[in-house]
């Protein structure tokens, strides 16, 4: 549906909603009536916000479409954010619109599997995927947090393949090795990462390229050789599948 379809659409529930919530009132006493005067009068402010095009996305106006009585939903939040300037209203709507995208797009980004958001900040407002840009963001820096906390006392117990099983499990085996690889990338010339590591991490050349560069934001702090361990690896499965691979593709003697 068109922004225009959206708003149209909107619309016409909530003057469907508010027909519906008004002829239940006319049959009520009249202090009844009274006591819902600054309802009654708030419902029409947020109608007239709607009578016009809006300043709302495409996608506000449809997360907006999806409750069952979006007029009412609104006049809560308003209620919860205690203002009464009309400019206020629009930004209630908007904030409610966008607490629940910002949620639902946070929810997606804690499933390990959900790749790297991959464009720059001007480019997710642009396509109208600021929250995607943040969550992926949030998401890489907590995942490299737990490493730069956890990682070297797994490596000096002994206990490193246990302590990356988990950190993968958790935040998805790209994003783990996004995060060495940027961490690599800020160290050019140490000697102590080996050629399996490097390799690994030039995969993500591209990518970081592609993310305008800065991603020195998401480098650890660990020792070389904590990190060249963890890239080498998590590299390891990879570098099986492709002597495999070979192998089956070589003739037969």
């Amino acid at each position: 549906m068109t922004k225009e379809q959206l708003e149209n659409r909107l619309y016409e529930r909530m003057s469907a909603e508010n027909e519906a919530f008004l002829a239940d009132l006319r049959v009520k006493p009249v202090d009844e009536i009274i006591s819902h005067a600054y309802e009654i009068a708030c419902r029409d402010n947020l109608l007239i916000l709607f009578e016009d095009e809006t300043s709302l996305s495409e996608r506000q106006l449809a997360v907006l479409n999806e409750f069952e009585h979006p007029l009412s939903q609104l006049y809560t939040d308003w209620l919860s954010r205690d203002t009464d300037e009309m400019d206020a209203f629009r930004d209630s709507i908007a904030c409610c619109a966008d607490d629940i995208l910002r949620k639902r797009v946070e929810e997606k980004y804690r499933d390990p599997a959900q790749p790297i958001y991959p464009n720059t900040r001007s480019e997710a407002m642009a396509r109208g995927e600021v929250f995607e840009w943040m969550a992926s963001r949030d998401r890489t820096l907590t995942c490299a947090g737990t490493f730069e906390k956890d990682a070297t006392n797994a490596y000096n117990d002994g206990k490193l393949p246990a302590f990356l099983k988990e950190w993968t499990a958790a935040y998805g085996k790209e994003r783990c090795m996004f995060v060495l690889a940027c961490t690599m990338a800020q160290r050019t010339g140490d000697e102590r990462f080996y050629p399996p590591a490097r390799q690994a991490a030039g995969r993500f050349a591209a990518l970081q390229k592609q993310m305008g560069g800065h991603t020195d934001v998401y480098a650890v702090d660990n020792h070389s050789c904590v990190i060249n361990a963890a890239m080498e690896q998590l590299a390891k499965p990879e570098r099986s599948v492709e002597r495999k691979a070979v192998k089956k593709d070589a003739p037969e003697r």
